[in-house]
């Protein structure tokens, strides 16, 4: 019986020059001979291999954008013949860890369900490292994602995380699009208690990233202009 091809879980780099920071000998490796790859957009996959795999011959590589792979569609029946027959596949986010905050797992859980095994790689998550080097509490966290874009309601859930903390003591994270986290950032500033601390991890191992823990209070008055920046909040006690 022929082995079945292994799915490894690929991160991207968080920034373009950020390759020396996220990349291992073994991940170029592994790169170097795939060649079907389930990407969340094929342009940033494609500079991935370049700045990675220097010798690879992308023109030979297949690229299935992520959307594209629906239960019962040619895209989906493919990738599974290609896994069944034996070839490896590499499932490469945009930016980050895949299936963390990001799209993929989906498609790694329809990868279990068929027995087939799952090999996630070592790489850059700016949710992890902003609660490294956060210094709140790293032992029981929640991640939310994006929380609502309504102002009403995002107050909402700022309250009932500020609830949490006071009552457990978990530090709370989540992340917002890049042109809306100057308005976030204000909503916590104007909204939540003083004495909760703040950490602001921003542009994360590019190089122009800060990651800097304050209380709301002193926050007040150091102003950070995170505008068109990308940026993971974490808030804690």
């Amino acid at each position: 019986m022929a082995t079945k091809g292994k799915l490894y879980l690929i991160p991207n780099r968080l920034g373009l020059h950020a390759t020396d920071k996220a990349f291992t000998p073994y991940q170029t490796e592994v790169l170097d001979v795939i060649t079907l790859f389930l990407v969340e957009n094929i342009k940033p996959a494609r500079q991935l291999l370049r700045a990675v795999s220097a010798q690879k011959n992308i023109d030979n590589c297949h690229f299935i954008e992520m959307h594209e792979l629906k239960l019962g569609s040619p895209e989906m029946t493919m990738v599974f013949q290609a896994l069944k027959s034996g070839q490896d596949v590499g499932l490469i986010s945009d930016a980050g860890c895949p299936g963390i905050a990001d799209p993929g797992a989906f498609f790694v859980a329809l990868a279990h369900e068929a027995g087939m095994e799952v090999l996630p790689m070592v790489g850059p998550s700016s949710i992890l490292l902003t609660l490294m080097g956060s210094g709140l509490n790293g032992q029981q966290f929640s991640f939310h994602g994006y929380l609502p874009k309504e102002t009403a309601q995002r107050k909402t859930a700022l309250s009932a995380i500020t609830s949490d903390i006071q009552r457990n003591g978990y530090t709370h994270l989540f992340i917002e699009t890049p042109y809306r986290a100057q308005h976030m950032l204000d909503d916590i500033l104007n909204t939540l208690s003083p004495s909760l601390k703040l950490c602001l991890g921003v542009d994360i191992l590019m190089p122009e990233q800060f990651i800097i823990t304050r209380t709301i209070q002193e926050w007040k008055k150091h102003s950070a202009l995170v505008h068109k920046r990308q940026v993971v909040f974490a808030l804690g006690k």
